[in-house]
């Protein structure tokens, strides 16, 4: 029994391709324009394979041109507090992740 016929594997092979390409952009963004948290927002981009919302944020961050804001800066200004904010929101998205799955009775 075949589940999925050739054209259809590599159709949805193509989009999940380029779905993953497509969840980069931010990061992409970011280096290119030389954005001071480049790193930072790498970092939360790996993350936001799991969720779109966080790439929304990252999307903003990236465009929203403002390098010194204060809010921000308060939260990454030092080593200890990036890997509070990367931890933070791993723990979040996961989950998020699995109340997702529980509820859909993967679980």
């Amino acid at each position: 029994m075949e589940i999925l016929s050739g054209t259809t594997f590599w159709i949805l092979w193509w989009i999940f391709v380029f779905l993953v390409v497509f969840n980069f952009v931010p990061t992409v963004i970011a280096v290119i324009q030389r954005h001071p948290e480049r790193r930072l927002i790498a970092g939360l981009n790996i993350v936001s394979l799991f969720s779109f919302a966080l790439w929304l944020g990252l999307m903003a961050w990236v465009l929203g041109g403002k390098r010194d804001d204060s809010a921000i800066n308060r939260f990454v200004s030092n080593r200890q507090n990036r890997r509070l904010v990367i931890a933070s929101t791993i723990g979040m998205v996961m989950l998020g992740f699995s109340s997702t799955l529980y509820g859909l009775d993967l679980i």
